[in-house]
């Protein structure tokens, strides 16, 4: 609709100009056509130079936001490799996707960058409703993920489906409190002398989860591996949203 709109209004200036032509005596048959013709012409150019310019502006779009994507894609890897040692120079088995997520207020979701290591034993393409497949004890490399946010700043890493070996005994959630404070102090995600823990709780078999506020209204969720003793993810994200992911749906259950 924009494209015609913008054509209507260049025919009309146009028209304006032959009509300026006709009031000062060169309005004749000959010089009519030749306007017409005139007319034809630079409308054709016009449409042709708007098509041009959209597509230009959309194959530029496209060039961006594979840049972009290829950036964060790099970050992550230096994230990866900052905060967990793990090194993906090399993505041979896996599938990297980069998600832009927009913030949904309602969800206590903020807008951030997702940039996904699926290993291809996870890419199950298509499966059927009926399928039954165990994910928990499912036979694959570790999958990684890296948000960001729209500044390129790392909001949060997740581990997913790590190889580490088990302690002879699972980890407390005082143990685990502990460990989530000194990752947070020794990556330097929020100075000492601002962290204040809010709680924790067990969020699955294999995980307590701590949320650490520091600075007003946000918080940092990090995920302690129960079994491995070690943290798994972090997130920076709302204190709101943080304390709901630890608030047992039941009275009495999963507080540490």
């Amino acid at each position: 609709m924009r494209r015609q709109k913008n054509v209507k209004k260049n025919m009309g200036m146009i028209c304006a100009g032959v009509l300026v032509l006709s009031m000062t005596g060169c309005g004749t048959a000959s010089a009519q056509v030749t306007e017409t013709k005139t007319m034809t012409t630079v409308t054709q150019t016009t449409v042709t130079s708007e098509q041009t310019s959209g597509e230009t502006a959309g194959s530029s779009a496209e060039t961006n936001q594979a840049a972009s994507d290829e950036a964060f894609t790099a970050l992550a890897k230096e994230a990866l490799n900052q905060y967990f040692g793990v090194n993906m120079t090399d993505t041979a088995g896996y599938t990297v996707n980069v998600q832009h997520m927009e913030a949904l207020p309602e969800f206590d979701v903020e807008q951030q960058i997702a940039v996904t290591f699926l290993p291809d034993e996870l890419n199950l393409g298509d499966v059927s409703e009926d399928a039954v497949i165990d994910m928990e004890n499912i036979d694959t490399k570790p999958m990684y993920d890296v948000t960001f946010t729209e500044q390129g700043t790392v909001k949060g890493i997740h581990l997913s489906y790590t190889d580490w070996e088990n302690r002879s005994k699972p980890v407390s959630a005082e143990t685990a409190k502990e460990l989530a404070k000194e990752f947070v102090i020794s990556h330097g995600l929020a100075e000492e002398s601002s962290l204040n823990i809010l709680g924790s709780a067990t969020t699955s078999s294999d995980t307590i989860s701590v949320v650490i506020r520091h600075k007003e209204g946000r918080a940092l969720l990090i995920g302690v591996d129960s079994l491995a003793g070690r943290v798994r993810f972090f997130e920076d994200t709302l204190e709101k949203s943080a304390v709901k992911s630890i608030t047992p749906l039941e009275e009495g259950k999963g507080v540490g």
